[in-house]
């Protein structure tokens, strides 16, 4: 388990690295293909275990739902109540009838295995779907609703999935007992997770303002809430899904009632929600990738591609057609924004995990390679489909080649302006070199080789220990970092730069004036 574990995160990181290089091509594509590069490796695959549903929803799962909660804010939420449970329950019925009926007619599929097939292709991914519109402006309100219909229809799917999924192992279907158990299911994970995060949030609140230094401590807590929420939710038999879907949207509650509490928490909790998240999705796509190797390896043959590829294809066009009208009739969307809607509903961690579950269910091996292959194909379409057609319809944003551009002549014209600033000062050439040395470090303008005879020195000469010698660097730098930002607002004054990307120049210098002022409380 340790070395599948270990394996998956650094195949992850490559796939993130690769993505890197090729920034046209969303994550999910690469992530999906590097999967399956792995899968077709033996070396690699075989130091891969079977993947397990309840591993798999907590460890993956359950943080990513929370992150995405996390940024979330419950205004939203409260506003739009309506209309979210319009989208996460009766869509979903509707979905998975008409998915459900349409499967057993057509290709013949016995209607409980067509009904399981058709309720895990109800959750939608806002991780997936913001991929395929990278670069694309998408229309507000098609985009909110998109978002907060993943963040519940999660445990909808689930729910149905158990229903379906008994009755396609027990060949009985209990109308009345899966109406109770969602609403058990849903309801009690609402309440669990409410609950357990208003706990666990006044207590890390209590910490703030009794501990002098509780960083470490914080984190640790925050990055186990999902966990301990999830596994708390699901020994109380209702719906971890939910529980931490809440605690996330409490959690972004928290984090703007509290921002300056402690101003470093709050960054550094931002910034290892991104890193998990980015690590998280592309892990998902990567066990994606793998099974697909594994299953068509096992059952390939020329009818069950044709069945994969039909099953698939069919719940994807029956999730179009079902999404695009409820946008016309009940959202009152617009032409162009219900094919958005409809095109938006992208799937990913979710279904896949729905499919894993199976497994824990007594489903048969040749019916959860059908589900499995099905679904991936379902999964490819909802990603490929839009990437193509959103081209056509959407304004496109500036390329990012182009807002890369921008924004790294800006930040060498920063650090410039900081670099004239030091040649007007009355310093030893030494001394000015030295500092202009670390200046164009910000924009990455030194080259290996000087780092290299930089790092040799550095092993060479001890560190100066004196502080007239510390304080005279500390004014020099924290006034350096000065004209950097100064120049910085005048660029977004005259135009040359759009806000939210010289704020994150900006953030970069007071990043680096913050760890100035460490080094010096060090020393």
């Amino acid at each position: 388990m340790l070395t599948s574990t270990f394996v998956l995160l650094l195949v992850s990181i490559f796939s993130l690295v690769i993505s890197r290089v090729f920034p046209k091509i969303s994550v999910n594509y690469v992530s999906t293909l590097v999967g399956i590069l792995c899968g077709l490796i033996p070396f690699i695959d075989h130091r891969i275990e079977e993947f397990h549903a309840e591993i798999f929803m907590l460890l993956i799962i359950a943080p990513l739902l929370f992150f995405e909660g996390f940024a979330t804010p419950f205004g939203n939420l409260r506003h739009k109540l309506k209309q979210i449970v319009g989208i996460t329950v009766i869509m979903v019925l509707l979905s998975t009838v008409v998915a459900g009926f349409a499967l057993h007619l057509a290709i013949k599929i016995s209607l409980p295995l067509a009904f399981v097939m058709a309720a895990i292709s109800t959750p939608t991914d806002a991780t997936a779907m913001s991929s395929v519109s990278l670069g694309l402006t998408m229309p507000k309100k098609a985009s909110e609703y998109l978002r907060l219909e993943s963040l519940f229809n999660d445990a909808s799917g689930l729910i149905l999935l158990q229903a379906t999924a008994l009755w396609l192992v027990n060949g009985q279907f209990n109308y009345q007992k899966t109406i109770v158990d969602f609403l058990v299911s849903a309801l009690g994970g609402i309440l669990v997770g409410a609950l357990c995060c208003t706990l666990i949030m006044l207590f890390r609140q209590r910490l703030l303002r009794t501990l002098v230094d509780s960083l470490t401590v914080q984190m640790l807590l925050y990055i186990l809430t999902p966990y301990l929420i999830y596994l708390i939710a699901e020994e109380f038999h209702v719906s971890g899904i939910l529980a931490v879907v809440v605690a996330g949207i409490m959690h972004n509650s928290e984090a703007r009632v509290s921002l300056f509490v402690d101003a470093r928490l709050s960054f550094v909790t931002r910034s290892a929600t991104d890193i998990m998240n980015t690590i998280l999705n592309s892990a998902v796509f990567v066990i994606l990738g793998i099974m697909a190797v594994r299953v068509t390896r096992q059952y390939f043959s020329l009818t069950n591609v044709a069945i994969w590829g039909a099953s698939g294809g069919l719940l994807y066009l029956v999730a179009l057609a079902v999404r695009y009208v409820y946008a016309r009739q009940k959202l009152k969307e617009a032409k162009k924004e219900a094919v958005v809607f409809a095109l938006g509903g992208v799937h990913g961690a979710v279904t896949l995990a729905l499919v894993f579950s199976l497994l824990e269910l007594g489903v048969s091996g040749n019916d959860f390679s059908l589900i499995l292959m099905a679904e991936f194909i379902l999964i490819i379409l909802s990603m490929l489909v839009p990437t193509i057609v959103f081209l056509f319809i959407l304004p496109k944003k500036k390329s990012n080649a182009e807002i890369l551009e921008n924004v790294t002549r800006i930040r060498h014209e920063m650090v410039e302006a900081a670099i004239k600033e030091v040649d007007k000062m009355h310093l030893p050439s030494r001394a000015k070199h030295v500092i202009c040395t670390y200046l164009r470090d910000q924009a990455k303008a030194t080259s290996l080789t000087e780092f290299n005879h930089r790092f040799a020195r550095a092993l060479r000469i001890p560190e100066i220990q004196n502080d007239f010698y510390h304080n005279f660097r500390y004014r020099i730098f924290t006034r350096c970092f000065a004209v950097e930002r100064e120049y910085l607002q005048k660029a977004v004054e005259e135009g040359r730069i759009e806000t939210a990307y010289a704020a994150k120049l900006y953030q970069e210098v007071l990043l680096a004036e913050a760890m100035l002022v460490d080094n010096r409380e060090e020393e």
